[in-house]
């Protein structure tokens, strides 16, 4: 089953200055998990990024990013997630050699 998303996916300024490496908890903007079953589409609501990592690297995400005057929404999948989190690993031990 094909899920269809409406969000951005500049995903560079969302992954690095959302907060959302930072907090343990989500409670008021939670990710939204798109999780597609036999005949319909199941939405999880989860409160952290650590909770994200266990779900398939195809799973479909969204999030809000809630800025001053007006939100955003970004669409993701826990692969492009997973990515980045690998490039700021990278960054931190090439910083320590």
């Amino acid at each position: 089953m094909k899920i269809i998303t409406a969000g951005r996916t500049d995903l560079n300024d969302y992954f690095k200055l959302s907060g959302i490496r930072e907090y343990k908890k989500l409670s008021h903007t939670p990710f939204l998990v798109f999780i597609p079953l036999k005949d319909e589409v199941k939405v999880e609501l989860i409160d952290s990024i650590i909770k994200l990592l266990d779900y398939p690297n195809d799973t479909q995400v969204m999030s809000q990013w809630r800025g001053q005057w007006s939100s955003d929404f970004f669409q993701f999948k826990i692969s492009e997630l997973k990515k980045n989190l690998a490039e700021i690993l990278k960054r931190i031990i090439i910083s320590f050699k």
